[in-house]
């Protein structure tokens, strides 16, 4: 797949020359349905009663392109293109990425995706660590701090059921921090199934919540460490998805379906990128050495006798499941880019554990919440949004927007919004007018 709207296409006409036609209508239809991208911010800030009223005059799916795609999943649009199963597999391509196969994927969701990646993508010079780096003195600046190492254990709520702050651990002990609302960004699962009281976390508002959502799928990283630079190991800074089946959908519930010894043998896709080949930095800091990750889909299940047991020290059944899938990929892996041979120093694995002890993911999932057709019903997509059941408590981040950075940072906006109760959105599109029409600075 090759970045730039005109490769792209021209890149897929190339390989499949006898379906032109279904190719055309396909990118006809992600670029209708990101056409109303903006209708999803809107659905976040309207009032509910109006989004109701909408919602059930069909307004909605009448005026919003992407509100009418938004409830087709992936795999019912493409059987309406003149395509062959390897095509649509070929336009399925990035599903991982949102976590949710085809015949559950929500097709808005996998066209903002597409429409994203067409012009390609960007990595931040030396590494995601930078985004962090950067943000904590603008919030120092204004008066913030950053804490580390102080584990927010629940939301403290007064006697009315206000949020009034956090308790933290900290030192063996738990230290109460009280502010006039709280923020979360740890996910509507983490913040509502255990971070509440009880009490609160069993009331209709919250329950009524949770029955909107679902969690979205679990997978297992491998992170592998080389020896040898991005050009000595023929390295490139791209994303690599290998199938083994065409049918995605069997390929992947055969899988799932599987026992945690037999599914080993039936993976039915890796991911594979080199963070270091993306980073032109990586070369001047760590000369000689590159690095590597595959994931692969897996259940929670599979790993869920261990949650209880800490970190390095769940067994050798545990590493002996972990190095069944290493095994695995590495084989894959060999096949793949077989000048890596003898070339790799060392390897450790992520499995949906370390995600839900070191990312408090409950379930283990990777994209928080599942982005299927359900969730993306107008009235869910209106009710989840940043103000929670809870006065004084909101949410930010992916769960409150779509999944992935972007989505992050729109989860942020409409957070800040909500709060500010003023158009944040609107605030940066004027922002971008005065930068844009400001002569440029002369460098010195």
């Amino acid at each position: 797949m090759y970045s730039g709207e005109k490769a792209y296409v021209q890149g897929l006409k190339e390989k499949f020359p006898h379906e032109e036609a279904a190719i055309d209508k396909y990118m006809k239809m992600v670029k209708e349905v990101t056409k109303g991208t903006l209708h999803l911010v809107l659905l976040k800030i309207i009032p509910l009663p109006m989004v109701r009223l909408l919602d059930r005059l069909g307004v909605l799916a009448f005026f919003s392109p992407f509100m009418r795609a938004a409830t087709q999943s992936l795999a019912d649009v493409l059987s309406q293109l003149p395509a062959s199963q390897e095509l649509k597999a070929v336009l399925s391509y990035i599903h991982p990425i949102y976590g949710v196969i085809p015949k559950n994927a929500s097709f808005s969701i996998h066209a903002l995706l597409i429409n994203y990646f067409l012009e390609g993508t960007f990595y931040p010079r030396g590494g995601s660590s930078e985004i962090a780096f950067h943000i904590i003195p603008v919030i120092q600046q204004t008066g913030g701090a950053v804490l580390t190492s102080a584990t927010v254990k629940s939301v403290l709520l007064d006697s009315a059921g206000r949020a009034c702050g956090v308790r933290v651990k900290k030192n063996g002990g738990l230290v109460d921090i009280f502010s006039p609302i709280v923020i979360s960004n740890a996910g509507i699962f983490h913040t509502y199934e255990r971070l509440l009281p009880e009490k609160a976390r069993c009331s209709p508002g919250i329950q009524s919540y949770l029955g909107m959502v679902q969690p979205g799928v679990s997978t297992l990283c491998v992170f592998i460490c080389l020896r040898g630079s991005k050009k000595n190991l023929g390295l490139e800074a791209n994303n690599c998805y290998i199938y083994f089946d065409t049918d995605i959908d069997q390929a992947m519930e055969r899988y799932l379906s599987l026992s945690r010894d037999q599914a080993v043998e039936h993976i039915p896709y890796f991911f594979i990128t080199s963070p270091s080949a993306k980073d032109p930095t990586w070369k001047d800091r760590f000369p000689d050495q590159s690095t590597l990750m595959m994931m692969l889909p897996a259940r929670y299940e599979w790993f869920e006798e261990w949650q209880s047991e800490p970190p390095h020290k769940t067994g050798s059944d545990y590493e002996a499941l972990k190095d069944s899938f290493i095994d695995a990929s590495m084989s894959v892996l060999m096949k793949l880019y077989p000048q890596l041979e003898g070339k790799v120093h060392n390897v450790s694995v992520g499995s949906p554990l370390s995600r839900q002890f070191f990312l408090a993911a409950p379930h283990g999932e990777t994209c928080g919440v599942g982005h299927n057709p359900n969730h993306l019903q107008p009235h869910v997509l209106a009710t989840v949004r940043a103000q929670s059941p809870i006065p004084n408590l909101y949410l930010t981040g992916q769960d409150v927007f779509t999944c992935g950075l972007f989505g992050a940072l729109h989860g942020a906006l409409l957070c800040s919004s909500t709060i500010l109760q003023r158009n944040v959105h609107l605030d940066l599109l004027q922002l971008q007018s005065r930068v844009s029409a400001a002569p440029p600075k002369r460098m010195n």
